[in-house]
């Protein structure tokens, strides 16, 4: 070997021997970590390049961490129950006394006496009045008038002085501890209303609040005139109501009770077909046709197709078709 190839092959040496140095002090200082290449021991946490458990959700693979929502498009829904629905009416009525009765004289002449005021409570039997009746020329004795039931005068029909006749009101008496609320229906509900049914009434004296009621008697007769029929109302309560008062009344007109009942928006027409969308047992849309009866402002009656506890979606119904997959969020109704 020339001079020129012996020392070629000594600085390969070289180079090796160094490079074998540099090896060993490297694993010395790392201190017999173990290498990342190689499988974690028993026990230490997993390197995040490590794959996942059979059956795991990848956390770019679009799966559903364990318990968040099932699958499928999110709708609105409806829990249906036994419930009343009603239909009503708005109409106007007036306040006045169950006990409200005119006063009239035995005979005709000047009422010279007029002994109560309105207001006044009198009772059954008490003179409340006084006429003459006499004439020119003429002297009779004096009538006196009594008040026939117990109350209180509601209205003062006469003056003193004036001439009265026996079709002449001369005072009305009333119960105030029996109010009553006439009102009048249009004939084409004459067929509907009955008693027992509720109302509800409010006065604009006490803005908003509402006074409960019910249907006590109903006419027999349509009145010619103005095609209604008239209808009386008992107050379940009278706090602070007086004869005379305007009422404005929403008065059921039919009422179906204990029925399975859903919000108008769960229906929808499918091939002319009254239709909602019920979550069955597997969480699925299934289309269902329905027979509907009574329609409330809230709430429409169903008379088949659906059972109480049943889940119909109310919202979202457009994106569905059979069978789809859908959760469902729970809905408070107003």
């Amino acid at each position: 070997m020339n001079k020129k190839g012996d020392f070629l092959f000594k600085g390969i040496i070289t180079a090796a021997i160094l490079v074998t140095l540099v090896l060993v002090g490297t694993a010395s200082r790392g201190g017999g970590a173990p290498s990342t290449g190689s499988g974690s021991p028993s026990g230490s946490r997993p390197s995040g390049s490590a794959q996942a458990p059979s059956g795991a959700p990848s956390a770019g693979g679009g799966g559903r961490p364990a318990g968040g929502p099932s699958e499928g498009q999110a709708v609105e829904a409806y829990t249906t129950t036994r419930e009343t629905v009603s239909n009503y009416i708005r109409v106007n009525g007036d306040i006045i006394t169950e006990g409200e009765i005119d006063i009239y004289p035995d005979t005709s002449g000047k009422l010279i006496s007029l002994s109560v005021s309105e207001g006044d409570r009198v009772a059954g039997g008490q003179a409340v009045a006084l006429v003459d009746p006499s004439l020119p020329g003429q002297k009779f004795a004096q009538s006196t008038v009594y008040a026939t039931i117990s109350g209180t005068v509601l209205s003062v029909n006469a003056f003193r002085g004036g001439k009265v006749t026996t079709n002449t009101s001369i005072l009305t008496l009333g119960d105030l501890t029996r109010l009553k609320l006439i009102t009048y229906v249009p004939e084409k509900f004459a067929a509907y209303v009955r008693p027992g049914l509720p109302a509800e009434v409010t006065f604009a004296a006490f803005g908003d609040r509402i006074y409960p009621a019910e249907i006590a008697e109903v006419g027999t007769v349509i009145n010619p005139t103005s095609r209604t029929l008239e209808v009386g109302l008992r107050l379940k309560e009278q706090r602070d109501v007086k004869p005379g008062m305007f009422a404005s009344i929403k008065l059921v007109t039919e009422q179906a009770e204990e029925a399975v009942a859903v919000p108008a928006e769960a229906i929808f027409s499918y091939y002319g077909k009254d239709t909602v969308f019920v979550i069955n047992g597997e969480g699925k849309a299934e289309r269902r046709e329905v027979a509907t009866g009574l329609i409330s402002s809230e709430l429409v009656e169903i008379r088949s197709g659906l059972e109480p506890g049943e889940t119909v979606i109310t919202e979202g119904q457009s994106l569905l078709r059979e069978g789809s997959a859908v959760h469902a969020v729970n809905r408070d109704r107003k």
